[in-house]
């Protein structure tokens, strides 16, 4: 095939994606108009630098993972807010791959023990030293029974203390705390807030962290929800005011009901 028509192919132009995040109260239609979208599955670069990465590329990465982890937060019905740190003493706090690991296999045999189905969506901080890693993220499926609250006198830092004293409800999950090391899970009240802060750690500094350890930015179960695309193609958009808008696209987020998203539905030219 001439090269010049699979490069006429690879991009569309003026592409509007409807989609719907959650579930009940939480439902949102997100509409997305892109003034360039590129074509999927169709790969013509002649070749690919491994590990070749710059600010432009870096800033696109964390723009990415920023999205999809809004995405997974918002469409799974997550019960806690977790932190969990690792204790040097039990677990290399420096090897965020080995951790991963040790996690998600320490995760599996807890569901086969307990007979449960513990979902997580994780996503990895370093500490102030630059080196050692701890984590904050989600988890469903996890039975208060298997908790225990803080209480006042507790070990605990000052952020957590001040939580308590206040008389927020804070747990401590002693199974993962006797494997791995302290943590921390608050109840979740707002859905749609907590799966915003949880973007606040995906930065330009965890992007270049991960990409030299050839990691990730992000770690989720398997078998999450994610939000349902529901058409895709040329819109008209008129009457329609972006939530956000710039050079190369404008979203808008609005609170789902049937009559909006049949409404939605109509406007598409073609798909």
């Amino acid at each position: 095939m001439n090269l010049n028509k699979l490069k006429d192919r690879k991009y569309q132009y003026d592409q509007t994606l409807l989609k719907v995040f959650g579930n009940g109260e939480n439902k949102k239609i997100k509409l997305v108009r892109m003034n360039c979208l590129k074509t999927s599955g169709l790969e013509i670069d002649n070749k690919v630098v491994r590990g070749e990465q710059n600010d432009s590329k870096i800033i696109e990465s964390v723009l990415r993972s920023k999205a999809k982890i809004f995405e997974l937060a918002y469409c799974n019905p997550w019960n806690w807010f977790f932190t969990g740190t690792i204790n040097p003493n039990k677990q290399d706090r420096t090897d965020l791959d080995l951790f991963h690991k040790q996690l998600t296999q320490w995760l599996r045999d807890y569901n086969k023990k307990y007979n449960l189905n513990v979902k997580f969506l994780f996503v990895p901080e370093k500490h102030k030293d630059g080196k050692s890693w701890h984590i904050h993220g989600f988890i469903y499926g996890l039975p208060v029974e298997h908790l225990t609250q803080f209480q006042v006198g507790d070990i605990m830092g000052k952020g957590l203390a001040s939580k308590v004293l206040n008389g927020d409800l804070v747990y401590n999950w002693k199974a993962y705390f006797n494997r791995f090391g302290f943590c921390d899970l608050e109840p979740i009240r707002n859905h749609e807030a907590v799966s915003k802060y949880v973007t606040k750690y995906i930065n330009k500094e965890l992007a270049n962290s991960v990409t030299e350890l050839n990691a990730h930015t992000y770690y989720h179960s398997r078998g999450l929800k994610f939000a349902e695309l529901k058409r895709k193609g040329t819109m008209n958009w008129s009457n329609i005011v972006p939530t956000f808008e710039n050079d190369y696209c404008s979203v808008v987020w609005l609170d789902y009901t049937e009559e909006l998203y049949n409404t939605f539905l109509n406007k598409f030219f073609n798909y």
